[in-house]
């Protein structure tokens, strides 16, 4: 990560309850970028953030003061692109480190730094700077017509309104650099790419997918693809979400060229999507299963219209079982005809009768084929019916038993 030396932009520094010492030695070591200003009491600090006047990126508040956590809450609550550096004792870096970690109000906005490590003040301050220029260039670009070069109280407080809009946005909203690093990103796209934000600026956005998703992610990035289908994140399957990809070109505060991303988490859309295939795969597979047990059995599966008993589909078991072609079926009064003369009122009366009372019901009788042969027949009967009860469809299996009645007339000579 870079320090404030390699920060293009000038910055501001506030001190606050900090020794002279330690503020003479980082203006010394940062000028001329770095502008550090000292306020010797919290209240100076209070006061000025809450009128608007606290004119600095960079906060860091000295181990004098008792309460640093509640100070830092205060501020982001006011300006949440400032960023705050906590020194403390050795001691109470735990117990602050807790308090930083549950609170709120903080999030990735504040930075604690035990006194034992004060060598390291210049390089985070650098870095709070850096990612302080990086969270509000998009919020301020945005607004840059109110502003007008015009400083004061409504525009800081439409730029604060506005922050806060991006910041808790249900949608994840990221910008990178011309390189395709991470520059700024809000709380849900942090919540979708499963980081912190002080973790991961400055990393590679397309690190995030998997590699044989970076051609289709480069077409998105470029703008050369407006759409193409959603993208991975994880590697594990137990882990990974889906998200899709908006972008569009961006220019930070400093002038640099990017691009605004926006994260769409389609996760659960994805899931529902794969277990519907899976599904539907699944029950192919069962009627492919099915159909050829139907050829082996000799079966036709049927299904015709409730009211006029005209078939649309009968399977292929029909034209060697009948004798008669397939599309011979859908012709009108088609079953009538093929019933035998001595069953066909009371097969037809079976049929309508329980077709109004039943879902489910068999019955049998004879038809004649198309060379004239009587087959017997033992039809089970599916009734589909619509929103209001009433019969839509029917939908069977029509099975040959000829032979059983064949047997069953020889027992009978038999005895």
């Amino acid at each position: 990560m870079a320090d404030s030396s390699e920060n293009p932009l000038r910055s501001r520094v506030t001190f606050v309850e900090v020794d002279e010492l330690t503020v003479d030695k980082i203006t010394g070591q940062s000028a001329p970028r770095l502008e550090v200003s000292a306020l010797d009491g919290v209240e100076r600090l209070l006061t000025a953030s809450t009128l608007g006047t606290l004119e600095c990126e960079v906060v860091v508040l000295g181990t004098a003061l008792t309460d640093p956590v509640r100070v830092a809450q205060h501020v982001q609550k006011l300006d949440k692109n400032i960023q705050i550096i906590i020194l403390s004792s050795v001691e109470r870096a735990e117990d602050y480190f807790r308090q930083i970690e549950f609170s709120p109000f903080l999030g990735d906005a504040v930075t604690l730094l035990p006194i034992d490590k004060l060598s390291e003040l210049k390089t985070f301050i650098g870095r709070a700077v850096n990612r302080a220029h990086r969270r509000c260039s998009y919020s301020r670009d945005a607004i840059s017509a109110v502003k007008n070069g015009k400083p004061g109280q409504a525009n800081r407080d439409a730029m604060h309104y506005l922050g806060n809009v991006l910041e808790h946005a249900p949608i994840g909203m990221l910008t990178l650099d011309a390189n395709g690093r991470i520059q700024t990103l809000n709380k849900r796209g942090a919540e979708i790419l499963n980081v912190r934000e002080r973790d991961v600026l400055d990393t590679a956005f397309a690190g995030f997918f998997m590699p044989v998703d970076r051609i289709r992610l480069d077409r998105v990035l470029q703008g050369t693809d407006s759409y193409v289908g959603h993208f991975r994140i994880g590697q594990h399957d137990e882990e990974a979400s889906f998200v899709e990809i908006t972008a569009a070109e961006y220019v930070s505060r400093s002038g640099q060229p990017g691009r605004m991303i926006v994260l769409h988490d389609v996760t659960d859309r994805v899931a529902a999507e794969q277990a519907r295939m899976q599904a539907a795969a699944a029950l192919q597979a069962s009627e492919d299963r099915f159909m050829e047990l139907a050829d082996v059995l000799r079966l036709i599966p049927w299904e015709a219209d409730a009211s006029t008993q005209q078939f649309r589909y009968v399977g292929a078991n029909a034209e060697e079982i009948t004798g008669y072609q397939r599309t011979e079926w859908n012709s009108e009064d088609f079953w009538p005809q093929l019933l035998h003369p001595d069953d066909r009122e009371k097969a037809m009366k079976t049929r309508a009768s329980n077709s109004r009372r039943l879902e489910n019901f068999d019955h049998e009788y004879r038809i004649i084929t198309a060379d004239g042969r009587t087959r017997w027949i033992h039809d089970i009967v599916n009734v589909v019916r619509d929103r209001h009860d009433k019969p839509k469809k029917l939908r069977g299996f029509m099975v040959d038993v000829t032979e059983k009645h064949r047997h069953s007339g020889a027992d009978l000579k038999q005895a």
